[in-house]
């Protein structure tokens, strides 16, 4: 046993410079609770890098020296402390999060190893859709507001980061955005967040006697809990763990192979919630509140997210245009530099040590890295250390940086395992929101710090414009689904096989190199080489002679993965011989980590040279925070010719057998159950009930509305205010023409192989019919894409016509225009284009690969299970002259579908709530103010089917209003006549307004709305609940502001008042809206 030897430092701790503090008290009054942070970087600022301040629980010393901090970021000396805020927050729950473990805690160990893959920069694709869906609710937000209408940034961040990590993490919907005030999770969170905190400056006495702050805490902790136990039972009750971070907690496994128990699981949903969205937050309020101030940062900005986004912002952003917003990134930086939102982390000493040459330090001892003032060292930062210029953290500058300068996500083991998350999280919302609009300091904001658990700039409000130049196209934003990831081209049949033997190594905890080597075996099986994959440390001392090896590995936190210690010791001990080895490394890595990147790779690149191995191909560097595939792609296309060389093969002899698309067709004739009803669980029902609600559908400037009553299947119910989803299926006249294009046999049974990952939304493995895959499973007119049009050219011969289809797929800025000009705006399809390029010979297997998944419709029901177990839905048919001007008929896919079922045919449905409570009130005494058009009506009917259910049976029912917007009330004001029947009922008065009707009183329903002010007014004083369906761009803002004026008019209030009172009405769920966009789904 060694003995533990103290060092010898002629600087002891007692020399710490600090204030003097009081009897009992120490410096406690000189650090508030309310400003901790800018206080102790105050006395930094005062007595140096080091400090030592005295509490009532002991000494309590601070750094923010580099060489201090770099002591206090080595793990072998010093290990995180869960401060005494964090311990007093587990207290309250079953189980510890990552954020509150303490690292010897074994859970903390089962839950990192499980939740790294999470993580990793594969993972963060898979992230990138969710976190459009919400930071486009953003974005619309913001749209619909008045140039002269405040936004309160904070708030809105909050909302965003919080519903994103929630959706990513659980696939679950806190709907912030749709609530005037903040989700109850979030008003508990805080809640015991604050106590918490508090508690850090309390002795243990006053600590138990504050009895009523320990039951709030407590019920705060207990909602917190039942909040996401329920998001984790009905996960586990649905049989389907999902493919997110609480679907990896449910049926990961650690190294030993034990999993996670539920209350751990709980826990951890929780950290993430908690800490997932509270720093982003801040970081992006923060970003925000600097570039108020700096209009030549927002000018680079602009011209960067205008030259990688472009100036379409309805074509969502991609994962390598989020990695190619460089200089938003460094804004990001250079934000985190100056206030990191985590503003200090807290290390414990393991045994006896010095801190900066200060010491010793005894085991057990607490030292806080103060980072904002490390970030602010002018030694390191320049003269202009206390100023925002995103140049600070450009990459060359960062690639300089000392070890440790910038900590902004913790240090070691324990430092933030969502850092990638967080920040692609936040380039791709600034990215967003600055392709859109102007942000103006409309209150001349002076930074102003709030701190909790993190930092936020406090009463941060600003005011936006649109930006000009916006190109918006026709794609729809609400509907698109992207299709799962391709891999590259693989090669349908190996080449003659010359049997070279190839071992590919790997070091990988999250999965990266993991992935990498196995593509690499795969190409080199195609290729005719006996290739085997294997982990580092599988390889120790037995490094093969014959053939060559290929390692691919990454760092962690500069060590190496799990699986390769012990062949990193191997390599590294000059006893190692590996002559004979003939090898190539690929190092993943992340400049983030400037200080350890490509540590590992750098490191067994070298051992291995030294052991005696022959290097035949340079190392490659693929980096996680830049353009990874791109990097990775040119070092792999020397790869094969260099290992030829130098392994004595004949030119020719490993070159691949000759690429081919992901999927292989072979047709045959056969049957089996649609991937695409598995996945949304879609179950055949019957349509009892079909037929026309207007009186001039087919009639030139006509149109189609039908009226469904779908019987659903046993043991599926409703509840008036559900949506029914609907699979549609392709129109036949479209899946035939995609027949004669490809020359097929629509009578053919198909079995498709995938080579890579299997797509969820086809039929893999077993013959399958081919007017099935083509009829319901993929969508056949979505827009031709960018890579279906790329495909394309690389099947035409040399000419004019590819040159063209190249340039279309191209993404400059002058390919960007024409592709929205020619096939984006006319909506032209991929089969519209094959259509008149015959001479293109892409093969069938590849178009099909190139479709995205056939999506799901959702109609409002239009019935109450009061009336009828049978859901009617009220469809308006989309037809009319296509926008390619080409003289076709364009029809929707899911309303053309559904016009033309037979009465007694087969659709396949599944029912869905809203994500709201759009519902009739539960007390019939309550009034409803409905207010709709055309097929807004659709839940009205519902609506109004259970207050007369409720009539009938001798309820008393309160008179409803149902303000109804129609063209011709001759034509179609949809169930006219049952209508007329609740109003003699006394169930609603309908005021109706019609738009193509001269001289009728009302045209628009916000135009009757007012009109009707005193029935409006006299039902709002009885309580009633206004309820809103229809358009969000045009009715929904007319009804709002209609609303306001009527309670203007009632009580002489202000404009300010108004919009006060209509929140009001939002907060206590008296103004509910089911709204959709311009471009809903058809």
């Amino acid at each position: 046993m060694t003995a533990s030897v103290t060092p010898v430092t002629s600087k002891t701790v007692d020399d710490i410079p600090g204030p003097k503090g009081v009897p009992f008290i120490g410096n406690m009054f000189e650090i508030r609770q309310a400003t901790m942070i800018q206080d102790l970087m105050k006395l930094v600022r005062e007595w140096g890098p080091m400090l030592r301040l005295t509490t009532p629980n002991g000494p309590l010393y601070v750094a923010s020296g580099l060489e201090m901090v770099n002591d206090l970021c080595d793990d072998t000396r010093f290990d995180k402390l869960v401060g005494l805020s964090q311990r007093e927050l587990r207290k309250t729950h079953e189980s510890a999060g990552l954020f509150t473990a303490d690292t010897d805690d074994p859970l903390w160990k089962s839950a990192h190893d499980i939740l790294l893959p999470s993580f990793s920069t594969w993972a963060m694709k898979g992230y990138l859709d969710p976190m459009i869906d919400i930071a486009e609710q953003l974005c619309l937000k913001w749209e619909r507001l008045n140039t002269d209408e405040p936004i309160d940034v904070t708030a809105d961040m909050t909302r965003l980061t919080l519903d994103t990590i929630a959706l990513c993490g659980f696939s679950y919907r806190f709907n912030s955005f749709y609530r005037e005030g903040q989700h109850p999770f979030v008003a508990a969170m805080m809640g015991a967040l604050h106590e918490t905190q508090a508690r850090q400056r309390l002795l243990p006495v006053a600590i138990k006697v504050r009895r009523g702050a320990q039951r709030q805490l407590e019920a705060d902790s207990r909602f917190m809990d039942d909040t996401v136990g329920k998001i984790l039972a009905e996960r586990k009750a649905s049989g389907d763990p999902g493919n997110d971070l609480l679907g990896h907690m449910l049926v990961g496994t650690d190294k030993e192979g034990n999993r996670l128990p539920d209350h751990n699981i709980v826990a951890q949903c929780q950290t993430f919630l908690v800490a997932g969205h509270e720093t982003t937050s801040g970081l992006l309020s923060f970003a925000i509140s600097y570039l108020l101030k700096h209009p030549e940062v927002v000018t680079r900005a602009h011209e960067e997210v205008d030259r990688v986004l472009g100036t379409d912002p309805s074509v969502p952003p991609t994962v390598a245009q989020v990695q190619q917003l460089g200089y938003v990134r460094q804004i990001l930086d250079e934000t985190l530099r100056l206030w990191p939102t985590a503003p200090a982390f807290t290390r414990q000493t393991r045994r006896a040590t010095t801190v900066g040459g200060w010491g010793p330090f005894e085991p057990g001892q607490a030292v806080i890295a103060l980072t904002p003032m490390l970030h602010r060292l002018t030694e390191v930062w320049g003269p202009d250390a206390e100023e925002f210029n995103p140049d600070h953290v450009a990459p060359e500058r960062l690639d300089a940086l000392p070890p440790n300068a910038f900590r902004p996500f913790g240090s070691g083991q324990r430092a933030c395992i969502g850092r990638q998350f967080a920040l692609q999280e936040a380039t791709l919302v600034l990215g967003m929101v600055l392709q859109r609009f102007e942000l103006i300091d409309h209150a001349n904001y002076q930074l102003k710090i709030k701190e909790s658990l993190t930092l936020k700039p406090e009463g941060l409000t600003i005011t936006i414009r649109p930006r000009s130049g916006r190109t918006w196209g026709a794609s729809s934003r609400q509907a698109e689904v992207v299709s799962i990831p391709r891999s590259p081209a693989l090669a349908v049949a190996p080449a003659d096989r010359h049997g070279t033997p190839l071992l590919v190594l790997f070091g990988s905890n999250l999965g990266a190199s993991e992935d990498l080597a196995s593509r690499i075996a795969r190409d080199a099986t195609d290729r005719g080489y006996t290739a085997r994959t294997a982990g580092l440390d599988d390889a120790v001392g037995e490094l093969p002679t014959d053939g060559a090896v290929v390692v691919v590995t990454s760092s962690y936190n500069g060590q190496p993965p799990d699986n390769a210690g012990k062949f990193c010791t191997w390599a590294d001990d000059a006893a190692t011989s590996a002559e004979g080895v003939r090898y190539t490394v690929f190092g993943c890595g992340n400049r983030d980590w400037a200080a350890t990147y490509q540590a590992v790779p750098t490191r067994v690149d070298a051992a291995l040279e030294a052991r005696g191995a022959t290097r035949v191909y340079p190392r490659g560097e693929g980096d996680a925070r830049g353009d990874f595939d791109g990097q990775f792609e040119a070092w792999y296309a020397g790869l094969w010719d260099a290992l030829g060389s130098a392994l004595g093969l004949e030119a020719g002899a490993a070159e691949a057998a000759g690429g081919g698309p992901r999927l292989a067709v072979e047709l045959e004739q056969r049957r089996t159950a649609s991937p695409i009803l598995q996945s949304y669980r879609g179950q055949a029902a019957t349509v009892r009930v079909n037929r026309e609600l207007t009186a001039r559908a087919g009639t030139p400037g006509g149109r189609s509305v039908r009226h469904l009553e779908i019987a659903l299947p046993a043991g599926t119910t409703y509840a008036a205010g559900d949506h029914l989803g609907v699979l549609p299926r392709n129109d036949m006249a479209v899946v035939n023409r995609v027949i004669a294009r490809f020359g097929l046999d629509g009578g053919q049974y198909a079995t498709l192989t995938a080579s890579g990952a299997s797509p969820t939304h086809l039929p893999i493995g077993e013959p399958y019919p081919l007017l099935g895959i083509l009829a319901g499973c993929v969508e056949l007119q979505d827009v031709a894409s960018r890579a279906g049009l790329a495909a394309m050219a690389a099947h035409m011969p040399e000419g004019p016509f590819r040159d063209e289809l190249a340039d279309l797929a191209g993404t400059d800025d002058g390919s960007k225009a024409r592709y929205r000009e020619k096939i984006a705006v006319p909506r032209r399809t991929l089969l519209d284009v094959l259509e008149e390029h015959p001479e293109c010979d892409l093969p069938f297997a590849e178009y099909l690969d190139l479709l995205p998944p056939l999506r799901p419709r959702y109609y409002s029901i239009s019935s109450s299970p009061t009336m009828s177990s049978a859901a009617a839905v009220t469809v308006g048919v989309l037809e009319g002259p296509a926008r390619s001007g080409d003289g076709s008929t364009f029809r929707g896919v899911c309303s053309g579908h559904l016009s033309a079922v037979p009465e007694g045919g087969t659709v396949f449905t599944f029912v869905r709530q809203p994500s709201i409570a759009f519902r009739p009130p539960e007390n019939p005494h309550v009034p409803m103010i409905m207010i709709g058009a055309g097929t807004g009506m659709a839940p009205f009917r519902g609506f109004l089917q259970e207050r007369e259910s409720l009539r009938a049976r001798g309820v008393p029912i309160a008179r409803s209003l149902l303000f109804l917007g129609c063209r011709d009330p001759e034509d179609d004001l949809l169930y006219a006549d049952e209508l007329k029947g609740y109003e003699a009922d006394g169930v609603a008065t309908l005021i109706p307004a019609c738009s193509r009707v001269k001289g009728y009183p009302h045209r628009y329903v916000q135009h009757a709305l007012e009109a009707s002010a005193d029935q409006v007014w006299e039902a709002l004083q009885d309580e009633a609940v206004v309820l809103v369906c229809g358009n969000a761009s045009t009715m929904a803002p007319g009804v709002r502001a209609a609303l306001v004026a009527v309670f203007r008019a009632k009580t002489g209030a202000g404009e300010s008042d108004g919009e006060a009172w209509l929140a009001g009405l939002r907060a206590s769920d008296r103004y509910l809206e089911d709204i959709w966009g311009e471009t809903a789904v058809v």
